[in-house]
């Protein structure tokens, strides 16, 4: 199949979309399909691999490193009309370039909703801020007028068919690929940060008001009073970085925690593989790639247990979910430190989790539904209540 992966967010930008992007890019043309992206330019640099299509962009003025595209590609719409399939990421410029050209050229068109963007409206000013009946609305206008929606998770799907959209919506997590997580460990991140201590606790993403940060670290400095030889090491980077480490001084942890920016994939896995605990507070994740990420390295899970996170972690099992309760979660992270078997009997259960959803599983399930919005067909069952 001619394969259109349609994105307003791409390499170099580093977040959940676009490693899902290039993972399945990655396995659906080792299943030997065809695959073009579509994706706004980026002044730091693009990807010049084969079959990738930069559309001109200016910046997101309330964001931080987001582009948005101006949909206008002379030789990438000239390609776009062969395609079997149209594949959405995003409902900005590029979304939209998706549904016009489906329906220029009768091309099914399936949408993964990655976002909960109902709680991405803060990002703008009040005089331009569309209201909570508005996101729905639109986003409802948007899914009804394709052929199949993605959702990551269970909670999302019906969190979607809330704002009334009616076309079918298949929940599927996407996996992360395990060979990335087999590899020997080569960045020794107790000596390259100074961090001795065994009680590492990690989290990962976008620093964003969405990922419920300041919630976290009042969490972190509950833990230090009962287990004061705890670490927190927060990888990534975003617009609420500044504040994060200011609010990290003002709460008297400033020393406890280190903030590392963007790191390089390879190093990013070796910190999941020696960290002790990996902690999430996000109240608006649609999945929590990371999550998964974190799992695959068998690393113990302490997130609240809101959105994505309930469909992703079986409490007790595969992690602990505990309410948006400051003592709650620092009791959580003390009894898993305090309690290495259970870390370890966690963390196995987690990595399992994992490799049973992996990115080639999530790729095959995806081309089910291409196939199912080309052809009609499919080559095995596949339910919309999977």
């Amino acid at each position: 199949m001619r394969i259109g992966l349609f994105t307003d967010t791409y390499i170099p930008e580093v977040n959940g979309v676009v490693t899902v992007l290039t993972m399945m890019t990655r396995e659906l043309r080792r299943e030997g399909h065809e695959v073009h992206i579509f994706c706004p330019s980026h002044p730091s640099g693009d990807d010049i691999s084969t079959g990738v299509y930069h559309f001109p962009s200016l910046r997101f003025i309330f964001y931080k490193g987001i582009r948005v595209a101006i949909p206008y590609n002379r030789s990438a719409l000239r390609l776009i009309s062969g395609l079997d399939i149209i594949h959405s990421h995003d409902p900005g410029p590029m979304g939209l370039l998706a549904l016009w050209a489906s329906k220029r050229y009768h091309i099914p068109h399936v949408h993964t909703y990655h976002g909960l963007y109902m709680y991405y409206r803060r990002y703008l000013p009040r005089a331009i801020r569309p209201t909570r009946g508005m996101v729905k609305s639109l986003s409802r206008l948007l899914c009804n007028h394709c052929n199949a929606i993605i959702a990551p998770s269970d909670q999302m799907k019906h969190e979607l068919k809330s704002y009334g959209i009616t076309c079918p919506i298949y929940p599927i997590p996407f996996g992360v690929d395990e060979e990335e997580f087999s590899h020997e460990v080569k960045w020794n991140i107790r000596t390259a940060l100074k961090l001795p201590t065994e009680d590492l606790l990690l989290y990962a993403g976008r620093l964003g008001v969405e990922k419920n940060l300041d919630f976290l670290l009042r969490s972190f400095r509950r833990l230090l009073s009962i287990r004061p030889s705890a670490r927190l090491i927060i990888a990534g980077d975003g617009p609420q970085r500044q504040h994060l480490e200011q609010y990290a001084a003002s709460l008297g942890i400033a020393s406890y925690v280190t903030f590392t920016g963007f790191l390089r994939r390879g190093d990013l896995i070796d910190l999941y593989r020696q960290t002790t605990l990996f902690v999430f507070a996000s109240k608006t994740e649609t999945q929590g790639l990371v999550l998964v990420e974190a799992m695959m390295a068998g690393a113990a899970v302490v997130a609240v247990g809101i959105m994505g996170p309930k469909d992703i972690i079986t409490p007790g099992e595969t992690g602990i979910l505990v309410e948006e309760n400051e003592d709650d979660f620092a009791q959580a992270c003390y009894r898993l430190l305090q309690d290495e078997k259970e870390r370890q009997r966690l963390g196995t259960a987690a990595r399992n989790w994992a490799r049973s959803h992996s990115s080639q599983v999530s790729t095959k399930e995806t081309l089910e539904i291409y196939y199912r919005c080309r052809y009609g067909t499919q080559t095995k069952k596949l339910s919309q209540n999977q």
